[in-house]
């Protein structure tokens, strides 16, 4: 029954590690390009001026 066990927590440990992506690229990214770091939508993100939130709360 302690193999089985150990045979079981072994290859939990091999699934999850395969799966993250230590063995290679996981399968969740396969067939996919990835994108730098400077080609992800820097044009969308706009500073404004900073105010201060309204701490009053509207009657009803």
């Amino acid at each position: 029954m302690r193999i089985l066990f150990f045979l079981v927590l072994l290859a939990n440990v091999a699934v999850l590690a395969f799966g993250q992506g230590f063995m290679g690229t996981p399968p969740s990214e396969q067939g996919r390009t990835p994108r730098l770091l400077s080609e992800r939508n820097q044009h969308i993100v706009e500073f404004g001026e900073a105010r201060l939130a309204d701490t009053e709360r509207p009657a009803g």
